[in-house]
């Protein structure tokens, strides 16, 4: 028997596959025609295969897929092909260092290295993600009362005292600031909410998103309708499997997807998609339930975060150009507890300034509960002089002899004699009885105005009763007489 004769293919083919772009994302080929144009990609030829009644020829050079008959070209990719870089964790990037890749990345706009792969592996059981220490790399507070100035006096969870000797340690959480807890009601509280139970600080961003893959690479050839850049096109692999304890139904079966998703290669571009590379880390894109468009239940969905699905067609088709697409999905992502870098640096900002102004308090607090003297004060060194200063809200600029004699007035005026504090005490006396009189008589007047009032409101009332009688009989003069008196009292 004659042998077969297989065709000449890269050592590396096995691991590759091809895809071309239609109207609404990639497609992959079959995995025979994929073979065939990594064997022409190797060989520097073209491709020409058959696909119903329509015949394409492919170029792996221009990565151009050309019908026969139209002349009409779409674009191909190829994907994989090269080592990867895996970091092992729950959630891994996979860098690909094929030759195409790396052609592609070269002049990029993207400040983060482009193309990559994202792998999340969806946790199995609570235990397996909650550890209190790694998350919130807390800070175990030895004697809670020396700080009893920056942490509060109780642990807002148990709400006891924090130096009680039972419920030891205590612990200070790393992003929060002005509070501290028992370990052990951490470590209860964290089972069921990794938010910091007093100021909702959250330190561990854990969604419902199945286990999947999420590629990001720069297509130069695509434009998103409304921008001149390139495109930064994004897909999604979820395979099907058994839902876990964070989707509706653990143990049953859902459906994978594939889906697709298209953002310009600008600077609100490249800020929106390290927010989904991050949203995508945490488990939040994506979540098992029924969609809405097919009604299928246990599949994979959106999770709340829209995208662009396509480049071009607008709102109503889910693609650009849409004037208010970034600011609803940033909107979106910040509700899920994803925000910017420039957010995240300010708010650490404003935490660290936060921290050393109760520090400063503190600081403030012992040096004015210390007892100072004339020659205490003239033995000071010029730090210690212009801190008392400070915490007294007094200038601290000048000499040293300056220095002194401003803290000494300070503590003299602070210290009154035994004569000030009597003739002090007279005058408060003398001011307390000049308001009580005044309130007296502001109280006098009020009745006597209600008094009066009471009165005129009587008036009227019999007038009103005149008036409807001299209204029956007829009398004009004494209807107007009547009008004038009634007039009159509404007035004043």
């Amino acid at each position: 028997e004659r042998p077969k004769r297989r065709p000449f293919m890269a050592s590396s083919s096995k691991s590759v596959s091809w895809e071309w772009l239609d109207d609404y994302g990639w497609v992959p080929y079959s995995t025979d025609i994929a073979k065939s144009i990594e064997a022409a990609r190797v060989s520097g030829t073209t491709f020409e295969f058959k696909h119903g009644s329509k015949r394409y020829v492919v170029d792996p050079k221009t990565l151009r897929q050309r019908n026969k008959k139209t002349g009409f070209r779409r674009k191909v990719r190829r994907v994989g092909g090269g080592g990867t870089k895996t970091v092992k964790s729950s959630t891994t990037m996979t860098k690909g260092t094929s030759k195409s890749d790396s052609d592609k990345a070269k002049g990029k706009s993207s400040p983060f290295c482009l193309p990559c792969r994202l792998q999340y592996k969806c946790p199995s059981s609570k235990s397996s993600i909650i550890d209190v220490k790694k998350i919130t790399n807390y800070e175990t507070i030895a004697d809670p009362k020396s700080k009893q100035t920056l942490y509060d006096d109780t642990c807002k969870i148990c709400m006891c005292d924090l130096d009680d000797e039972d419920m030891k340690p205590v612990v200070k959480l790393s992003k929060c600031v002005g509070h501290a807890f028992h370990l052990s009601c951490v470590e209860k509280a964290f089972q069921f909410s990794q938010k910091c139970p007093s100021c909702n600080y959250c330190y561990l961003l854990r969604g419902p998103q199945p286990s999947g893959t999420m590629d990001i690479r720069i297509d130069k050839y695509t434009k998103c309708a409304g921008y001149s850049c390139k495109t930064i096109s994004i897909s999604y692999s979820f395979p099907s499997g058994k839902q876990s304890y964070m989707h509706p139904s653990p143990g049953e079966s859902y459906s994978g997807t594939h889906r697709y998703a298209y953002l310009p290669d600008n600077e609100e571009g490249n800020r929106v998609c390290r927010l989904l590379m991050r949203g995508f880390e945490h488990g939040l894109l994506f979540t098992v339930g029924q969609s809405v468009t097919t009604g299928v239940k246990n599949t994979t969905i959106w999770n709340g975060i829209h995208h662009k699905t396509s480049t071009s067609g607008g709102v109503s088709n889910w693609g650009f150009p849409d004037a208010g697409y970034f600011e609803r999905v940033t909107n979106e992502l910040a509700s899920k507890g994803l925000f910017c870098e420039e957010f995240m640096a300010k708010e650490e900002t404003a935490r660290s300034k936060l921290k050393l102004k109760r520090q400063l308090s503190a600081e403030a607090k012992e040096m004015l509960s210390q007892s100072l003297t004339e020659e205490s004060v003239k033995r000071m060194k010029l730090g210690a002089l212009q801190s008392h200063l400070t915490a007294r809200g007094l200038k601290r600029t000048g000499s040293k002899p300056v220095l002194v004699s401003r803290l000494c007035e300070a503590i003299t005026a602070s210290t009154p004699s035994s004569s000030s504090s009597s003739s002090l005490t007279t005058s408060t006396v003398k001011k307390s009885k000049e308001a009580a009189a005044s309130t007296q008589k502001k109280t006098d007047k009020s009745k006597a105005a209600s008094q009066s009032s009471k009165e005129r409101t009587e008036k009227i009332i019999k007038i009103n009763e005149k008036l409807a009688a001299a209204m029956k009989s007829g009398d004009r003069e004494k209807i107007k007489a009547l009008m004038r008196e009634r007039t009159a009292l509404t007035r004043t």
